[in-house]
């Protein structure tokens, strides 16, 4: 029990970034609750753990996180919420040092749990909402890093991807009302946030179970005059289809950048994995987006060393980023994920194939990046939102995502000026403010 002090508390946070948005909403509750947050390497009171469960290598990050936090404080109170603990609940409310467990879809519960434990009272160690029942959580977030906002819009999948456990994790779609979201966005926007970037563990799925419209959604977030980006996070190339790029491009606020969960270049490997389109349509479809954003860029999920995948479904994976261009490529070895079905499937790739093949992808997009950023000094103006200060330098970025350092004395952070680019150098993008005349 705390006796006259304030209890402290501290998140670790793995995995995606709906996963950072639902902490940044416990740390509030936290804080409404009346806790001192701190830095997770620090001595707390509580220790909450937001786990993954993506990989392998996911959950073993989260058994680590649960062990240090025990050994920073033996006397603290360790609490874990999310994927790991949706799926594997029992095994880790018998963790030495955890206190309580909660799952994907009661999260708050965390920072009630946090409270009670100071107060002296018993819980229940565990409490794991079925996700397959469960309705979307009511949280919403304060603030979330300087100038960028994360809101989550929808949480659970309705795909059945063959490599992917997050479907058991997270279950189907359930959608936030609009008017919730963008009550939620207003407060960000008064509290000085500029851009949005509209998250969840499948986007594009928004409404599917509300009857209201991604499109409509961020179209009223654009009617906020505060608010001058939107973004949206990971979209799967199958919901691009042409009325759906027409309504973003329609949008004066939204951001000409798309990041594609294209996983694989090979049409082949794309129906093992059972995702709903094939190679061509990706093409078709990020052409036809250049037609409509002249200026757009592509970022990339790929998986590598998909099981049974050949040194030509690899090849036709590159050949497709080449024909595309992307400004970043997310590479994942495959890993396999017990509970999945790929992990069942024969003629697993050997370790070092994979090694090879993302190594020689990686520097691929490594290339396609420095000729996208080489093209860009000696171009016109282009409107950069500053995020942080690096050294003598501020850093932000374009509307197409172009990271660009601008030497400035007087501080830019959460402004938007327009900046003309000069130079790349050492992998950098450098600019200049230009001179209002």
């Amino acid at each position: 029990m705390i006796i006259g002090r304030k209890p402290s508390a501290a998140i670790c946070t793995l995995g995606c970034r709906v996963n950072q948005y639902e902490s940044a909403a416990v740390s509030d509750e936290l804080e409404a609750l009346g806790f001192e947050m701190r830095d997770f390497a620090e001595k707390c009171d509580v220790y909450i753990i937001n786990t993954c469960a993506v990989t392998a290598e996911s959950e073993r990050k989260s058994r680590q996180m649960i062990r240090r936090a025990a050994k920073t404080n033996p006397d603290a109170f360790v609490i874990v919420m999310g994927c790991f603990s949706q799926l594997d609940a029992e095994k880790i409310a018998k963790t030495d040092g955890v206190r309580y467990v909660c799952g994907n879809r009661n999260k708050l519960g965390a920072a009630e749990a946090a409270a009670k434990l100071c107060r002296g009272e018993e819980i229940d160690g565990c409490d794991i909402l079925d996700v397959t029942q469960a309705p979307i959580e009511d949280m919403k977030i304060s603030g979330f890093g300087r100038t960028r906002a994360y809101v989550k819009i929808e949480d659970g999948c309705d795909n059945n991807c063959a490599y992917c456990i997050i479907k058991k994790a997270r279950g189907a779609v359930v959608s936030r009302k609009t008017d919730d979201i963008c009550d939620e966005i207003r407060g960000l926007a008064d509290r000085g946030y500029k851009e949005i970037v509209l998250t969840g563990i499948e986007v594009a799925s928004f409404g599917k179970d509300t009857g209201e419209k991604l499109t409509d959604l961020v179209r009223r977030v654009g009617e906020n005059e505060k608010i001058a980006r939107i973004r949206l996070a990971s979209l799967e190339p199958s919901v691009l289809t042409k009325d759906f790029v027409d309504a973003l491009a329609a949008e004066p606020k939204f951001m000409p950048s798309f990041h594609l969960s294209l996983q694989s270049g090979s049409s082949r490997v794309l129906a093992l994995m059972r995702r709903k389109y094939n190679a061509a349509q990706v093409i078709e479809k990020a052409r036809y987006i250049k037609g409509k954003m002249p200026s757009v860029t592509f970022t990339a999920d790929v998986i590598v060393g998909f099981p049974d995948e050949s040194e030509d479904d690899f090849i036709q994976t590159c050949n497709l980023v080449s024909e595309i261009g992307f400004l970043h490529l997310h590479i994942f070895p495959f890993s396999a994920r017990k509970g999945t079905d790929a992990a069942a499937m024969k003629n697993q790739i050997d370790p070092a194939v994979k090694s090879d093949r993302a190594a020689r992808l990686k520097a691929l997009g490594e290339k396609m990046s420095a000729e996208i950023y080489k093209s860009a000094p000696g171009g016109k103006a282009r409107k950069v939102l500053f995020e942080t200060p690096h050294g003598a330098y501020q850093v932000g970025h374009t509307p197409e995502l172009l990271e660009i350092y601008v030497k400035s004395k007087t501080p830019l952070q959460n402004g938007i000026f327009d900046v003309v680019p000069t130079e790349y150098a050492g992998g950098k993008l450098y600019g200049t403010v230009k001179e209002e005349k």
